[in-house]
């Protein structure tokens, strides 16, 4: 009962001084609010990429060109100078030629098919990533493939006929186009027959592929498949942007990266580790590097957002000072006729957390609602977790005790008779 009646006198207290409440509030709101939009953002952007890496399967293995530290750091930049690991994720980005600075050669794709040196791949897949022109004015991304990329992406001819090993072995100067590349470059015409510029030579195109889904790694839909071999004579380079292989099962994946790096640090004359001009990289390789990412910089923001909490924090002590000042004689009357000093300093405690609380509550909604504005723009959805909430109500909870604490016990140990006496 007792509790009751002070928790009753503190929502009386809190009332009677709306503009002073709403103040103390604010400040938690706007820091409150920071900490769960950037929290929800940085959920659902892990979300989002490990659905994508997810989507490539667990069995699938990339092999790029440049050492493995650079590689990590390159996959998460998105520069130019990876397109060849970008493709290899289901690949077809291109945007330059694909060789430049790539050490995969024949001799290593044909040393990954051998299943003497890899006998639990399948799928071995070898990408020259570039770029082609048609009517002098629209540039477009080349894929130059191996017939096994057409399994691995799952596609599937619409119009006209596939590529062929035939194709590949004779260097045939013909294309097959991603759905969406055909409407760009044709709109509703047919296209079969027509030809396209790929350096300085010409491709007939001879298929049209249905569309297939897409992900972040790589967009079949977009663009041109030919023949590795005519690509790399177009291109004018010998060198593969990537390789992309699968592991027969998931519980294989280690065993199969370990074969690929050992055959390609034996083509390449490498005898340690730590010297390969390659990288290998599997889907769970991804996923702990963006898990570690993201997981630093939603740290790193919200560090950031928990400073206007510590501003909110000072502005409630400093409000809540205020407030003893105001209800000095107040308090010296409570005091006078029997009130104890752990009932005034309890009173203001409560005043001060019932505060931060609802200041927390509003400032989780605040949080979601830009979160979810935020996601919008972005392109995925915020994810507001359970933790985040808990940790939201945590933090109120520590701010309206922490900050509180000072003016309740100066409330508390005012002298009665200075109190009643003061103007």
């Amino acid at each position: 009962m007792k509790f009751y009646v002070i928790g009753k006198q503190s929502l009386k207290a809190i009332f009677a001084n709306k503009g002073r409440s709403f103040l103390t509030i604010l400040g938690i709101v706007i820091g409150i609010g920071s900490v769960i939009a950037l929290m929800s953002l940085g959920n659902g952007a892990k979300s989002y990429i490990t659905g994508q890496i997810d989507s490539l399967g667990p069995t699938r293995i990339i092999v790029s060109p440049g050492a493995e530290l650079a590689n990590a750091s390159s996959q998460t930049s998105g520069s130019s100078s990876t397109s060849g690991q970008r493709s290899g994720f289901g690949g077809g980005g291109g945007g330059g030629i694909g060789g430049g600075t790539s050490t995969l050669t024949v001799d290593d794709y044909n040393s990954l098919l051998s299943k003497k040196n890899v006998p639990d791949a399948s799928n071995v897949a070898g990408i020259v990533s570039g770029s082609g022109i048609y009517n002098a004015s629209q540039r477009f991304s080349v894929t130059g493939t191996t017939i096994s990329l057409i399994g691995v992406r799952k596609l599937s001819i619409g119009q006209g006929k596939n590529l062929s090993d035939a194709d590949v072995s004779s260097h045939n100067k013909v294309a097959i186009l991603g759905a969406d590349l055909k409407t760009s470059l044709f709109a509703q015409d047919n296209p079969i027959g027509k030809t396209l510029q790929i350096g300085n030579d010409n491709y007939q195109i001879v298929g049209v592929y249905n569309s297939v889904a897409e992900n972040s790694f790589s967009n079949s839909n977009t663009s041109a498949f030919v023949p590795y071999t005519s690509a790399m004579d177009s291109l004018g380079t010998t060198k593969f942007s990537d390789f992309s292989l699968d592991a027969k099962d998931q519980n294989s994946v280690d065993a199969v990266k370990t074969e690929i790096e050992n055959t390609l640090m034996a083509n390449h004359k490498i005898s340690e580790k730590k010297l390969a001009d390659f990288s290998v990289s599997t889907s769970a390789d991804l996923l702990s590097t963006v898990g570690s990412i993201t997981g630093i910089l939603t740290a790193l923001l919200s560090g950031i957002a928990a400073i206007s909490l510590l501003v909110g924090g000072i502005g409630i002590m400093n409000i809540m000072l205020v407030s003893v000042t105001e209800r000095t004689r107040e308090i010296g009357l409570r005091k006078a006729v029997g009130a104890k000093t752990s009932d005034i300093l309890v009173q203001f405690l409560i005043e001060a957390l019932l505060l931060t609380l609802v200041g927390g509550l509003l400032g989780i909604v605040l949080g979601w609602a830009l979160g979810a504005i935020a996601g919008h723009f972005v392109g995925f959805a915020a994810v507001l977790t359970n933790s985040a909430i808990g940790l939201a109500v945590g933090i109120s909870a520590a701010i309206g005790i922490i900050f509180g604490i000072y003016p309740a016990a100066r409330a508390a140990n005012l002298n009665p008779i200075d109190a009643l006496r003061y103007e």
